[in-house]
C-alpha cells in the first residue's frame, strides 16, 4: 500500500491508527524514553488516544503540524472532515514506537501498529512548533 499522509487522508486510519479489535488504547510509548525523545513519544501516545476517542479536532489542532492539517484540506473539507470518517473505524490505537531520531527542530519516529492482523511499520515525521512537537508527515517504512 503506497499511502502518504501528506496527500491521502485515509493513510491515517489505514496505516497508523489501524482499525483493530480492542476498544481501549494501551499506548505508553513515552514511558520508554527521556528528554526530547519522551516529548515525541508523548505525541504518539496523544495521537493514539485521540484516534480511539474519535477526536479529529484534537488531532488537527494540537497533534498535527499546521502545514499538515492545511494539506488535508481539499474539495471543500477541512482536516477534521478528512479524518472524521477514518476515525469512526478506529478501535485499537496501539502504536509502538521502536526508535526516535532527533535532528534539531525535526525528528522521525519508527512506529509499528496493527492493521488487519499484521504489524505495519511506518515513519512519522515531526517538527518543533514553539515548545511542542507536532506530526508533520507519515510514510511507510522503507
Amino acid at each position: 500500500m503506497r499511502l502518504r499522509l501528506l496527500t491521502v487522508p485515509a493513510a491515517l486510519a489505514a496505516a497508523v491508527l489501524a482499525a483493530g479489535c480492542t476498544s481501549a488504547p494501551s499506548n505508553d510509548a513515552a514511558g520508554d524514553y527521556q528528554g526530547t525523545e519522551k516529548e515525541i513519544a508523548e505525541v504518539v501516545d496523544d495521537l493514539s488516544a485521540a484516534a480511539v476517542d474519535g477526536d479529529s479536532k484534537e488531532i488537527c489542532d494540537t497533534i498535527f503540524a499546521p502545514e499538515l492539517a492545511d494539506r488535508l484540506t481539499q474539495d471543500g473539507s477541512d482536516c477534521q472532515d478528512a479524518l472524521d470518517d477514518q476515525l469512526s473505524d478506529v478501535t485499537d490505537g496501539d502504536i509502538d514506537v521502536t526508535s526516535i531520531d532527533v535532528t534539531g527542530d525535526r525528528a522521525t519516529a519508527q512506529v509499528v501498529s496493527p492493521f488487519a492482523g499484521d504489524d505495519r511499520q511506518q515513519t512519522l515525521s515531526f517538527v518543533r512548533d514553539g515548545n511542542a512537537w507536532r506530526i508533520s508527515g507519515l510514510e511507510p517504512a522503507s
